[in-house]
């Protein structure tokens, strides 16, 4: 009975609560949940930079566009599930909410099991595709085939807190992320100082980590905080969930998967005009970025609820009012962190490649990389927002749209007049197109939504 009433208090506060006062409430610690986790990639960077060099920073670069292939499965059974269980609580469909948690239990070891194996086999051509040679592409290859080792630990445990965050319980989330992301902070300096374990102390940390992350998201669940029926010991792939969260959570794993393609794409591109500094300073501008936006996605996350709740309860007015909140607050945020890296390159790059005298073609390029961030935001809440409501076409068109249509084309063009610059330069007009794009696809998504 305790639980039904949590349940019942929490889902008349989403439904009914101010959405000013729901927006701080949740997205303050949806924006520390997620910049957190964001420092545990800035971790890697920033040890293996400090103690073992400008090539190991080379690398875990090279290595870091495949884990995002981890990161888009973990992402589609996550935002599929976190999006069915929303509208199932709106809805007061009780069957589902019991079912989610063992069907995605089954799909994350399944999907895992796979990831492992592949990418264990096929790391050294992916590291070596990727432009990777020598010591970079050995050292690469050693620091992914450790994460996927883990690769169970990181699509289950982020999937898990999603879910979490879905029943809006962000500050919960929240408090598992930064017990995680804390272990990651004291185990690189142990196994990449203290042990000497180089490249491979750093991947070691996170799989360690995200071990952590999973036991603590299976606890939460086992200790019944969950705030809706659970059915713990049920462990199957409920074709009634199992298709809406898949055709939902693929929009999500575009995401991801299209940023492993993007960043293939720049870092061939990379090798073929640059040196191996142009690998190094591009993978450490791109960790900056992705720190960068990442409140972004707590607004994102923390609108997630609001949307997907009141969709299910069919008060569509409120679902229109959240969004339009939700992304100009998101936006105003984001000015003001932007601004702070824009004035200060030397400083935040110089924390990853403290060897390196950075040019002032170096800063430039830096700028120009970062410049569009303040398009971000419209452009990750709504992706959101369409995954909230179950709309997984407009998501999936909007991903594609910008990654596929617009931001490769300009990857491999500019750098024909631009050389290695042309890089840095792409995702300027591409951002200025689909902010425009997105911003009609909204107002045809609101004149759809008439309570």
């Amino acid at each position: 009975m305790a639980v039904i009433a949590t349940q019942n208090n929490l889902t008349q506060e989403i439904l009914s609560q101010n959405i000013w006062k729901l927006m701080f409430r949740l997205s303050a610690p949806a924006i520390v949940g997620m910049s957190i986790n964001g420092i545990n990639a800035f971790v890697d960077a920033l040890f293996v930079g400090q103690f073992v060099g400008q090539n190991a920073v080379a690398a875990i670069s090279l290595a870091f566009p495949l884990t995002m292939i981890t990161n888009g499965f973990s992402a589609m059974i996550g935002v599929g599930a976190s999006s069915v269980l929303s509208m199932a609580i709106g809805s007061n469909d009780t069957d589902a909410q019991k079912k989610i948690f063992g069907t995605l239990t089954a799909l994350s070891t399944i999907v895992s099991a796979v990831l492992t194996l592949l990418g264990i086999y096929f790391a050294r051509d992916l590291i070596g595709f990727l432009g990777g040679k020598g010591e970079i592409l050995e050292m690469g290859t050693l620091y992914y085939r450790i994460t996927m080792i883990g690769a169970f630990f990181r699509v289950y445990a982020v999937a898990i807190n999603m879910v979490i965050r879905a029943e809006g319980k962000i500050k919960e989330a929240m408090g598992l992320s930064i017990l995680s992301t804390l272990l990651n902070l004291v185990l690189n300096p142990l196994f990449i100082i203290v042990f000497g374990w180089g490249v491979a102390g750093a991947a070691w940390a996170t799989v360690a980590a995200m071990g952590v992350f999973t036991i603590l998201g299976v606890w939460y669940f086992a200790r019944g905080h969950a705030s809706y029926p659970v059915a713990l010991t049920t462990f199957s792939l409920e074709s009634k969930l199992l298709r809406p969260i898949l055709s939902i959570g693929v929009s999500a794993m575009m995401l991801q998967i299209m940023f492993f393609v993007q960043q293939t794409v720049v870092f061939k591109t990379l090798a073929h005009y640059g040196t191996d500094w142009d690998l190094a300073f591009m993978g450490s501008c791109y960790r900056v970025f992705l720190l960068v936006i990442l409140p972004t996605m707590g607004f994102a996350q923390a609108m997630q609820p609001i949307v997907g709740i009141n969709y299910g309860a069919k008060d569509y007015d409120r679902v229109k009012r959240t969004f339009t909140i939700f992304a100009s607050s998101g936006t105003v945020f984001m000015l003001f962190i932007w601004l702070l890296t824009m004035i200060f390159p030397t400083t935040i790059l110089g924390w990853m490649l403290p060897d390196a005298t950075l040019t002032a073609n170096d800063l430039l390029n830096f700028r120009l990389m970062l410049l569009p961030i303040p398009t971000i935001p419209i452009f990750l809440i709504a992706t959101t927002f369409f995954q909230s409501i179950g709309n997984a076409r407009d998501a999936g068109f909007v991903l594609i749209a910008r990654e596929v249509l617009l931001y490769i084309p300009a990857t491999l063009l500019l750098p024909l007049w631009f050389g290695v610059n042309g890089v840095y330069y792409a995702g300027i007009p591409v951002n200025a197109v689909v902010v425009v794009v997105v911003g009609w696809m909204i107002w045809r998504e609101f004149g759809k939504l008439k309570g």
